[in-house]
């Protein structure tokens, strides 16, 4: 499952700077992670994580020079996900006491001084945030190469996968994303467990993902709206 990384600062130089490494940093080492949001206002990062499904970790300055600082952000957070990763950003060591008293778990709390420093330290814990999430799901994932990255995939995660009109070059859908990728529908049905079902030569959808089943008009409506043709076989494995 892809990684979200969320991004709170108000200093905006600050901002550029964590955000251009965080980038780098994930685009260098093929992780399958992204920054979803980067601002200098609480209630959008909240408004934005309210729609979120994946797995997610947050860097967050303490003061903020708003109504809602750092720490009480991360006490938001921690009531709408208690899995996310909350990593603190501030130049007052001080205030690593404060995180404490509220309790909001962080994984680091970074002290802003040398860049190199601020650099090891968000690698870290972002290297370390990955890896829980993969290893969680490790029993559960296919790995998929897409573009220049391996991506490990939760099959809960698929919808449905279809062919394209280049030849060897698969789509697959899921909520928040549609990747493509080199491959064969053959293939893909050796990978996936029993709840995928090849319901005609150029579908193989997720049968826990299905809205609903039209039979006069051979579709089925998967939970993303889309819609699937049934061939006359798809029929019979639907049931």
């Amino acid at each position: 499952m892809m990684l979200d990384i969320y991004i709170c600062e108000d200093n905006a130089k600050q901002r550029v700077f964590v955000h251009s490494f965080i980038n780098d940093y994930c685009v260098l080492r093929s992780l399958d992670a992204a920054i979803a949001i980067s601002c200098a206002e609480p209630r959008e990062i909240l408004t934005h994580f309210e729609q979120a499904q994946n797995p997610a970790l947050f860097f967050l300055d303490i003061d903020l020079n708003t109504e809602i600082n750092g720490i009480e952000l991360a006490g938001r957070i921690r009531k709408q996900n208690k899995k996310a990763a909350i990593v603190f950003l501030t130049s007052h060591s001080e205030l690593a006491l404060l995180t404490l008293q509220y309790k909001v778990e962080a994984l680091d709390f970074i002290i802003k001084d040398s860049p190199e420093n601020i650099k090891r330290k968000i690698a870290e814990c972002i290297s370390l945030t990955y890896k829980r999430h993969r290893d969680i799901g490790a029993e559960k994932t296919i790995k998929l190469t897409v573009g220049d990255k391996i991506i490990s995939l939760d099959m809960n995660e698929i919808i449905f996968i279809e062919t394209t009109p280049l030849r060897h070059k698969l789509r697959l859908h899921t909520h928040s994303r549609v990747l493509e990728f080199n491959g064969e529908l053959k293939a893909m049905e050796a990978l996936l467990d029993q709840r995928f079902i090849r319901l005609h030569k150029s579908f193989i959808i997720n049968r826990d993902r299905v809205l609903s089943v039209n039979k006069k008009e051979s579709t089925v409506t998967m939970v993303n709206h889309s819609r699937c043709p049934i061939s006359r076989n798809g029929k019979k494995l639907l049931g």
